[in-house]
């Protein structure tokens, strides 16, 4: 007879879910606004279009994530920025200077099958921080800060996996690949007594779930200028206590690409949709913020979908500013986070971007709050630090403003000011204050994003204040898709008083209860760079 998932899950003894709350670097919140240090300028203004890369590349005309869909980082044009907020860093340990952290080591790995769901089990002999992320060929486990990996190569007796292999990528950092037969789901635990890194592969099939009552699915049928489409709309209720609306980033850190069904299962959700748009290495384009934690800056103009504080959900633009101050009073001003920087400015990569940094040509690591060395390549982010990069022309920047051992404090500011939760970068708009409104100009869109037909993906927000998840199928006989106009006019019909445009194309998704409900245009799911996912709220069976 076979278990369902939550039994296979209880099976683990001691085994409990692992949330990368060990590499969480920063909190968005009011936690006190900071004057100017003496001597700081004005930060370089944002680029135009034709003098960043990102901003001459409109994403394509179905919304589908391309490498450099989006402009320069920063916020509403339309209005000024609020004085930056504090985010601070951690206080170093013992005698003020930074301290280095110890490596786990490896002990050993071991596979196992229970039925049709596989078990890999990873032994270390401390702490070590990882990731998980999957395509339909491998998943792959980094675990940084981890070394003494053995190398070794075994084939695999399962009906999903075939392979299993082990190596040591870097002197920190281990990476284990499961290679598939086939698309599978998987979950990630940690196991204590002796400590170990557990991952279940799991049949697609065997990974679905109920509907709390907060949700609500439907599939329609809706009549668009070139015949007919189906379009399959989530009703939720954000404010019920038994689900959270989270923005989840593939393997929880920025740079890499899942299906949004595997990123749901993963995280034990509900239902969800895919996010916003990403670059070609799955980084997102645009402002994402979970748990308080900010993950990628805002792109200016773009509308934003957030959830506050106290749980109210909004659409709109926001403003970026950050920057970095020495304790010699120097200052760097920020232009992207985990994300490359513009001229004159610097980029922040957060253990959020993942292990190790794209290759970069001058950068600082800071660990507890202290220039640890300087670097260059492909360089591991601290687990309680980051790195500060610049791009090539600026390389003496760095060097020039800090020093090896020199306290630094990054503060970010977004107007307007608000303490947010969550946030998911996407656009245009497609309502405002119940009415069809599509600035896709001003948004940094083309017109052929405006007026193509193709799969779409669409959040919207009720005047009460319940959420409206929407994915239109599309680039079928069946189905034609939608313009943004025919998209608006279908949010306003199903009752959003605000609403925006997400991802499309091949990237619209849609997951309810574990399975996937529309029909990609690709024809299986394309992997994306974020996703918005109803999980249950925790304590809730």
């Amino acid at each position: 007879m076979v278990r369902s998932l939550r039994q296979l899950r209880h099976s683990l003894t001691a085994v409990l879910v692992f949330t990368l709350t060990s590499v969480a670097w920063g909190a968005l919140g009011p936690d006190g606004s900071v004057p100017a240090p003496p001597g700081a300028t004005a930060p370089p203004a944002a680029p135009s279009p034709a003098s960043d890369s990102s901003a001459t590349t409109a994403p394509s005309p179905a919304g589908d994530a391309q490498p450099g869909a989006g402009p320069a980082q920063g916020g509403s044009a339309s209005a000024s920025p609020a004085p930056p907020q504090h985010v601070p860093v951690s206080r170093p340990a013992g005698n003020g200077s930074p301290e280095t952290a110890a490596q786990a080591r490896i002990g050993g790995v071991e596979w196992w099958t229970d039925g049709l769901v596989g078990k890999l089990l990873i032994h270390v002999d401390g702490p070590v921080n990882f990731r998980a992320y999957a395509d339909n060929h491998s998943i792959v486990l980094d675990l940084w800060e981890a070394g003494n990996a053995r190398w070794q190569t075994l084939p695999i007796e399962h009906d999903y996996v075939r392979r299993l292999r082990v190596r040591q990528y870097t002197p920190g950092l281990a990476r284990v690949y499961l290679d598939l037969k086939r698309p599978a789901r998987y979950k990630t635990f940690v196991k204590y007594d002796p400590q170990a890194v557990a991952v279940l592969i799991i049949p697609p099939w065997m990974a679905t779930t109920k509907l709390p009552p907060s949700v609500a699915y439907e599939k329609i049928r809706v009549a668009t200028g070139r015949g007919t489409t189906a379009v399959h709309v989530l009703r939720v209720d954000p404010r019920a206590s038994d689900i959270e609306i989270r923005p989840v980033i593939p393997g929880d850190v920025g740079a890499g690409k899942e299906t949004t069904s595997v990123v749901a299962t993963r995280h034990d959700a509900v239902a969800g949709i895919n996010g916003g748009f990403f670059s070609r290495s799955g980084a997102p384009l645009g402002m994402v913020v979970i748990d308080g934690e900010l993950v990628s800056a805002p792109l200016p103009r773009r509308s934003v979908f957030a959830i506050s504080r106290n749980g109210e959900p909004i659409i709109r633009a926001f403003e970026f500013q950050g920057r970095v101050e020495t304790s010699s009073n120097a200052v760097l001003w920020v232009s992207a986070v985990n994300r490359s920087p513009h001229a004159g400015a610097v980029a922040v990569y957060t253990p959020r971007y993942g292990p190790l940094t794209p290759a970069l040509p001058t950068a600082a690591v800071v660990r507890e709050g202290f220039v640890w060395r300087f670097a260059s390549g492909r360089i591991m982010i601290p687990a309680r630090g980051y790195v500060l990069a610049v791009n090539h022309g600026d390389a003496d920047m760095l060097t020039r403003s800090l020093t090896v051992g020199e306290r630094v404090t990054i503060r970010f500011g977004f107007w307007p000011e608000m303490d947010l939760t969550s946030a998911l970068g996407g656009g245009p708009r497609l309502v405002k204050d119940g009415r069809p409104f599509i600035p896709f100009g001003w948004e940094w869109f083309s017109s052929r994003i405006f007026a193509s037909r193709a799969p779409r993906t669409a959040i919207g927000i009720t005047t009460y204040g319940k959420l409206i998840f929407v994915t239109v199928d599309g680039r079928s006989r069946r189905n034609t898709g939608m313009t943004l106009d025919e998209l608006a006019r279908l949010m306003v019909s199903l009752g959003a008083h605000e609403a925006m445009n997400l991802d499309g194309g091949g990237s619209a998704t849609m997951v309810v209860g574990g399975r996937t409900v529309n029909d990609p245009s690709d024809g299986a799911e394309r992997p994306v760079g974020s996703a918005l996912l109803i999980l249950r709220a925790t304590g809730t069976p």
